[in-house]
């Protein structure tokens, strides 16, 4: 593989990403009108979210399988979808664990 080769490879991997990474921000961002409007509540956010990251989930997993059986070969894409997947799920816990610790804060302020 030559170094031109090697480049392009690379500038098409960092482009891929980069629309990763703005499809990611217009998923996750929302406007102050639909705050302010009333909006959606909480546990809306909160289902949607986690749907959102069971579907990265499935995509990643059927990414895997369509390469491991042959039928794909794109292992930059493969690898890309279950990295992203990974983060996701990783942040997803780390609200959980945030979300718990405030309830228990919480349950042990006196009253």
């Amino acid at each position: 593989m030559s170094i031109s080769t090697a480049k392009s490879a690379a500038q098409e991997v960092l482009a891929q990403m980069r629309e990763i990474q703005a499809e990611t921000k217009k998923r996750t961002s929302f406007t102050t009108s639909e705050t302010s409007q009333g909006g959606s509540s909480f546990m809306e956010h909160l289902k949607s979210g986690l749907s959102e990251v069971n579907e990265m989930q499935k995509k990643a997993d059927t990414m895997a399988m369509e390469l491991s059986s042959g039928k794909s070969e794109n292992l930059h894409e493969t690898m890309l979808a279950t990295t992203q997947a990974e983060i996701t799920f990783n942040l997803m816990v780390q609200l959980r664990n945030r979300a718990l610790e405030a309830y228990q804060e919480v349950m042990r302020m006196q009253v």
